[in-house]
């Protein structure tokens, strides 16, 4: 019996079609704000979750585009930045939904949600840098290794 190793970066694509069908299923009319210092950024929550959807998509089939040539990223950093963009997706969904919840007054709240939703999102292009360095490092490795010596 051939068992098939299971990989990791494939939750990347699963993540995103999950997300894609969640852009049609929730409503519409809602709406995120994000609030820094004197400025409010708004978004739909279906553009964020589409926005989302192509962020992972992207980065699965780049991983998956890494495996087929069988260029070799840096374990350590690709476990970072898998599980942490997992972790992310648990902690902006949480938050979101904390905000959701809030009565109408949030001005007595005595938890900032927004700060934490904008610490998650800071967090989340961290780790998408985090992927950039990987795949240069690795580039560079896998064509210093093909290079005449």
């Amino acid at each position: 019996i051939m068992l098939l190793k299971f990989k990791f970066f494939l939750l990347f694509l699963f993540v995103s079609i999950i997300m894609y069908v969640f852009s049609f299923i929730w409503n519409k009319k809602e709406t995120l704000d994000i609030n820094i210092h004197d400025t409010y950024y708004i978004l739909e929550f279906q553009n964020g979750f589409i926005l989302l959807s192509l962020s992972f998509l992207i980065t699965g089939l780049i991983y998956l585009i890494f495996d087929y040539f069988k260029i070799q990223l840096f374990y350590f950093l690709s476990r970072i930045h898998i599980y942490g963009s997992l972790v992310f997706i648990g902690l902006f969904f949480f938050y979101l939904n904390k905000i959701n919840s809030a009565e109408d007054f949030q001005l007595f709240d005595s938890i900032d949600y927004n700060f934490r939703i904008i610490i998650s999102l800071l967090l989340f292009v961290f780790l998408q840098f985090i992927f950039l360095i990987n795949l240069i490092i690795s580039i560079i490795k896998k064509l210093s290794n093909l290079a005449p010596q």
